[in-house]
């Protein structure tokens, strides 16, 4: 009877005990549950995030194509905008702004329009070129706009709204303000869009705390935020996500940031309703699990009362085993190590699972071997073995050796033999430990050391107060500093004078924010000598995203920057020489070109003379002979203004027309002063590129040149230069082509070397196609090749060379 009690009892306390271990298994997947809500709303807020951030990073490239509108000639600048919009849902508006009124609009009703509220943000002190971000105005655009959103207005207005983002743009005709609109309604459609669920709310927050726009109907839009507490903490660490009791409301709540721009995403959703279907079927499998578990103590009950005929059996048995368990309780007792029993003579007499395992064996094949004589030894450890224990006393003994386990790895194992006393006498113990991961680890911590120390860049390595704890040989050689003389300064000591505040303020930040700064830096050594380097710094943060250290590894660039400067120098030279080159050549084709009107002045003076003294002149024959000699003074003059334009020192980079610049090279070569019978055919689009106008010049008359010797000394009749200008792909492409028969294939990758040349001396000195190769590759960007070409004109074929110009077309 007393024992029916007990076992009621037991029966009873262990149904409370499994109930309890349910509901706390229960509460743990709730918990995992609410776990997944938080990834998929952390994963939502990051992706719409990245998506926020490039569509505003594409606006803000429109503000950068608007700024070019004003680089062109007799443009529809309302036009423009008008097009630019049809093509961004996400935009409701473009609007320019001169003195805070704006002339031109994508909405031709914005037109006039004088905006007063200048709400954006942030507020820049210094810079005023980055986007700002307005609070949201009421009405589909601002003519029809407010500037103060009223939730609780009835009227039709305010069924849409908008956001104003600004930026400032720099332009020929001065400098204007940008402000573009946002349909707030794409954003909010695109997020519901693209979640499946009716109970997340999306939000946009200004970074000061504004918000901008919500899914939430209830939410009153430019107002303050009530998870002010929220935006900062995400303001600090870039993302925050966690459960949040909002206005009575609990929310699974994540808020992050956009990567450029001081906007944060907040995504929240209803903690309860998302719960809902999870909290039904917990109680569903509780219910559940509760039948099974009292139908089971039930069956249980029944088996026990009838089990009892071996009881006894069952108890000796068990005796026996604990018995066996106590004798070796040490051997098993930790299964992170290697155990063997061994008699005093050294032959096995028991192993553990984790060594049978490592050696591939069972045991009954081990017992009665000698240790030693195990075949996973090489000599030397079998003969450390068989000696240590051989010679065993009361006292442990510690060793590694090396073992080969089950699948032929070469392993490294720490050892510790003892020797016990037992109720059957002396017994000896091993046991093994496979430290080969630790001496590997150590062996590459040495690696590392050995690199650290001898690498040839140096390296510093600070702690989170920029307090040195560690510098390599290199830093030593480079800075003149030994290691003990800067271990525990700052790394102010090598700073120079030639890098004002502002460079380490900005720096420092880039570092703070980013994690990682590199650049050019001028520093000084220990003898007080300034010199160049290039500097890396990285941040080290622990678990919680704070700074533990900083490593910085830098290089010794001065003698590459003196290299630099020469081969600058050099290239100077080499520009001066061509141009010069291209000078005197210029200056023999105006000497040709004048001639003719020379000739055509002196025949119609003389000849008024000439008519004067012999008494046949009239007034018609004199004002027809003093046009004559005015075009020709108009001709010499613009000859004058051509030469002087291409000499005019102009280093801007600004936007020019391709066909007129080619037009120029043709009258300053002397393709059509001397070589009259040249057949020029021009094929040009009517495009622009950026460079520097006198520079590409210079770079089509060498090739014209070029052309017209080659042509020149060829036998052929009918000579051709075909001049094509295309736009492909992104690129603009000047093809220059003539029939001269091509360049020798032994020669033709050598003619952009400096230096290098066919002519004669006299003619040539082997440096215009390598300065045009460089004006090219270094000033626009762009690519120069040549190759033989064989090609058809007016059914005839010919072949001949064939530059190419390669450039990009900025739009």
């Amino acid at each position: 009877m007393k024992l029916n009690i007990k076992l009621f009892i037991g029966a009873f306390i262990s149904f409370l005990i499994i109930t309890s271990s349910i509901m706390y298994a229960l509460s743990i997947l709730k918990e995992e549950a609410v776990n997944n809500y938080l990834t998929i709303s952390k994963l939502n807020a990051k992706s719409f995030s990245k998506g926020l951030n490039q569509d505003i990073s594409n606006i803000e490239q429109i503000i950068t194509n608007i700024a070019s509108l004003f680089d062109l000639e007799k443009v529809d600048i309302n036009n423009r905008l008008e097009q630019m919009q049809i093509n961004y849902p996400q935009i409701r508006s473009l609007n320019i702004l001169k003195n805070e009124k704006i002339i031109y609009s994508s909405n031709i009703y914005n037109l006039g329009v004088v905006i007063n509220n200048q709400n954006f943000f942030p507020k820049t002190l210094f810079d005023d070129n980055i986007l700002k971000v307005s609070t949201p105005w009421t009405g589909r655009d601002f003519i029809s706009g407010n500037d103060i959103y009223n939730y609780e207005d009835d009227s039709e207005t305010i069924e849409k709204s908008f956001i104003p983002i600004s930026k400032k743009i720099e332009t020929i005709e001065g400098d204007f303000k940008v402000i573009i609109n946002l349909n707030s309604d794409y954003f909010i459609n695109s997020f519901i869009t693209n979640i499946d669920s009716e109970n997340v709310v999306f939000e946009l927050v200004r970074l000061d705390g504004i918000l901008l726009l919500s899914s939430d109907s209830t939410k009153s839009i430019g107002k303050d935020i009530e998870e002010i507490d929220i935006l900062n903490k995400t303001i600090k660490n870039n993302i925050y996500t966690g459960v949040k009791d909002i206005a009575g409301v609990k929310y699974i709540l994540t808020s992050t940031l956009t990567k450029n721009y001081p906007i944060g995403i907040f995504v929240k959703l209803d903690y309860e309703k998302n719960l809902l279907s999870w909290n039904k079927k917990q109680y569903s499998f509780f219910i559940i699990i509760i039948t099974i578990l009292i139908i089971s103590i039930l069956i249980a009950l029944v088996f026990f009362f009838l089990y009892n005929k071996k009881r006894e059996d069952e108890i000796k048995t068990h005796k026996l085993q604990i018995q066996e368990q106590e004798k070796f309780k040490f051997l098993f007792q930790d299964s992170h190590f290697l155990a063997v029993v061994l008699d005093f003579e050294g032959k096995i007499f028991d192993i553990n699972n984790l060594a049978i395992n490592f050696l591939g064996k069972k045991a009954i094949h081990l017992r009665g071997n000698n240790f030693w004589d195990l075949d996973c030894w090489n000599d030397e450890s079998r003969k450390t073995i068989k000696f240590f224990i051989k010679n065993i006393n009361r006292n442990n003994i510690e060793t590694e050796v090396i073992a080969i386990d089950k699948n032929k790895q070469e392993r490294v194992i720490d050892i510790t033999i003892s020797s016990l006393d037992t109720e059957n006498g002396k017994i000896i113990v091993v046991i093994g430990f496979d430290i080969t991961e630790r001496k590997s680890r150590e062996k590459r911590l040495k690696q590392a050391y050995t690199v650290f120390n001898n690498t040839r860049d140096g390296i510093m390595i600070t702690d989170k107060e920029t307090k040195l704890i560690d510098v390599n040989k290199s830093f030593e050689k480079i800075t003149g500093y030994k290691k003990e003389e800067v271990i525990g300064e700052k790394t102010k000591i090598l700073r120079s004078s030639l890098n004002d505040e502002i460079f380490y303020n900005k720096m420092w930040e880039k570092i703070n924010k980013f994690g990682y700064w590199e650049g050019e830096i001028i520093n000084k050594n220990k003898n007080q000598e300034e010199f160049t380097e290039w500097l890396t710094i990285n941040a080290i943060f622990d678990k919680n995203g704070e700074v533990l250290n900083y490593i910085g590894v830098f290089s010794d660039i001065t003698e590459q920057k003196i290299k630099e400067k020469l081969l600058k120098e050099k290239d100077d030279v080499l520009y001066q020489q061509s141009k010069m080159a291209a000078m005197g050549e210029m200056i023999a084709n105006i000497a040709h070109q004048w001639r003719q009107p020379l000739s055509v002045i002196s025949t119609a003076a003389t000849g008024m003379v000439l008519k004067k003294n012999i008494g046949i002149s009239d007034e018609k024959d004199d004002i027809e002979s003093l046009l004559f000699i005015n075009d020709s003074c108009q001709y010499l003059s613009k000859t004058i203004d051509d030469f002087r334009n291409f000499l005019k020192v102009d280093k801007d980079v600004r936007k020019f027309n391709i066909h007129t610049a080619i037009e120029d090279s043709l009258t300053l070569s002397s393709i059509k002063v001397k070589s009259e019978e040249i057949n020029i055919v021009l094929n040009l689009e009517k495009l622009q590129v950026y460079g520097i106008k006198n520079e590409f010049i210079q770079v089509l008359i060498n090739i014209l040149n070029n052309a017209k010797d080659a042509l020149e000394s060829s036998k052929i009749k009918n000579k051709i230069l075909l001049i094509n200008v295309t736009e492909e792909d992104g690129y603009i492409y000047i093809k220059i082509q003539d029939n001269a028969g091509g360049i020798p294939e032994n020669i033709i990758n050598r003619v952009f070397e400096p230096y290098f040349t066919t002519k004669h001396q006299s003619k040539g000195t082997g440096i215009g196609l390598y300065m045009c190769e460089e004006i090219i590759k270094n000033h626009m960007k762009g690519f120069l090749s040549v190759k033989n070409k064989e090609f058809k004109y007016n059914k005839q074929e010919y072949k001949g060379a064939c530059f190419i110009i390669k450039v990009p077309n900025k739009k």
